[in-house]
């Protein structure tokens, strides 16, 4: 980097107006991801990849995203309670399966 001497200053500028348009702007920070926050403990942090990225991804619907959400995490969170939920989302599925006729 190189100075200028104090006298290359043009007339009528002060000195402190012409060091601050030398002075790059800081860049600005990139906001973090939302899928590197997670909100209330570590439960997804330990996987590859988050259940959310994964049912986005295959576009899968609400309720088989719910038995992936529930199956990822269970031995870090809720343990068997959330298998519970697994299944009575499994179950829900199911049901509006067979009413839709669909085997």
């Amino acid at each position: 980097m190189t100075f200028k001497a104090v006298s290359a200053i043009p007339n009528g500028v002060s000195l402190e107006e012409y060091v601050s348009k030398l002075t790059p702007e800081p860049t600005p920070k990139a906001a973090p991801s939302a899928l590197d926050v997670q909100v209330s403990g570590t439960h997804y942090k330990n996987l590859k990849i988050q259940p959310v990225e994964y049912i986005h991804a295959n576009n899968i619907p609400f309720a088989e995203g719910s038995v992936i959400k529930y199956v990822s995490r269970w031995r870090n969170k809720n343990g068997i309670k959330d298998l519970e939920k697994a299944k009575h989302f499994l179950e829900l599925l199911i049901e509006l399966e067979r009413q839709n006729g669909t085997e």
